[in-house]
């Protein structure tokens, strides 16, 4: 038995009070984290192991309690290990919506946009900010991304350029609390409802980053006259002073910087040998960088389409 495979029984059998049960390891996601099924006694739960990495585990913990008393569907926190490398949690089964064809209608969508504006009303004083540090870093390893693949000298100014446009835009963006990665794949449905995972990074950050995750999400698209009813509904719902064409020039922003992050990230991952069960989503995150830019009417989009 490998070192963690044993370390992760002993803790089980200790807080479960069952040495005899089952792990099955589950999909890796775009992070250090391992998660685990684990079936006992006609009992089923999800155990992440963050190894190294305790304060991923206390962010995730964190904000779990805020989530809850926001009213957010989250999965329920069972126990965890003194040193907090260890999460059990609630089983919520395997229907996340990016895996069930079937969640792909309006009603879905309401759902999705429904905890999203739960999550709106978390507690923000608690909630550490965004800053244009912290954004500028998310998407530096997009610019190496274009170096590897032979943009020019020019091309990778002007994508530096456009890199700190994006971020003073959502600088200047209502800033609300933020999921940071509110896409299906971090949506479940459980008992006929619909329950938010992988919250752990839950801060303070511009409006259009949630939205551009879920409503241009990578790998389906909806129709633009759905898009404008359900940002008409949410403006409406939240309280929110802008229209929608405002609001949609705002998610273009975002949706470029996000994409440009996840790109650099996934480029960093397949270099290292790890996700490379994810290398198909590298050209549908490009092309939304080139819609989002289109949409601006940005001429590096130009540069983009030239990497797809």
């Amino acid at each position: 038995m490998r070192l963690d495979q044993k370390e992760i029984t002993n803790w089980l059998s200790k807080t479960i009070g069952d040495s005899s049960f089952n792990i099955e390891k589950l999909r890796q996601e775009a992070s250090d984290r391992k998660y685990y099924r684990i079936k006992a006694n006609n009992a089923s739960y999800i155990l992440t192991d963050n190894f190294d990495k305790s304060d991923q585990s206390a962010n995730f913990l964190y904000a779990s309690k805020i989530l809850r008393n926001s009213a957010v569907n989250v999965p329920e926190v069972l126990a965890f290990s003194e040193d907090l490398r260890f999460v059990l949690l609630q089983d919520l089964g395997d229907e996340s919506l990016d895996i069930i064809d079937k969640y792909k209608d309006t009603k879905i969508l309401e759902m999705a946009l429904e905890q999203l504006s739960r999550i709106y009303f978390s507690d923000q004083d608690v909630l550490k900010s965004v800053t244009k540090k912290s954004l500028l870093a998310q998407t530096s390893s997009f610019i190496e991304f274009c170096r590897e693949n032979k943009r020019s000298n020019d091309e990778i100014n002007a994508l530096e350029i456009l890199r700190k446009d994006l971020v003073h835009n959502l600088l200047n963006q209502q800033f609300m609390p933020s999921h940071n990665d509110f896409e299906r794949r971090n949506l479940m449905m459980f008992d006929g409802k619909l329950f938010v995972i992988d919250f752990q990074d839950l801060n303070m950050g511009p409006i259009g980053i949630d939205l551009a995750s879920i409503l241009f999400e990578h790998t389906y698209d909806y129709s633009e006259g759905l898009i404008n009813d359900m940002l008409e509904k949410h403006l409406k719902d939240n309280g929110l002073k802008a229209s929608v064409a405002e609001l949609k020039d705002m998610i273009m922003h975002a949706l470029a910087h996000r994409s440009m992050r996840i790109v650099g990230t996934f480029n960093k991952y397949f270099k290292e040998g790890k996700l490379l069960n994810r290398k198909s989503d590298l050209d549908k995150f490009l092309k939304r960088i080139y819609l989002a830019l289109s949409l601006l009417k940005k001429d590096e989009a130009a540069i983009v389409k030239k990497l797809l």
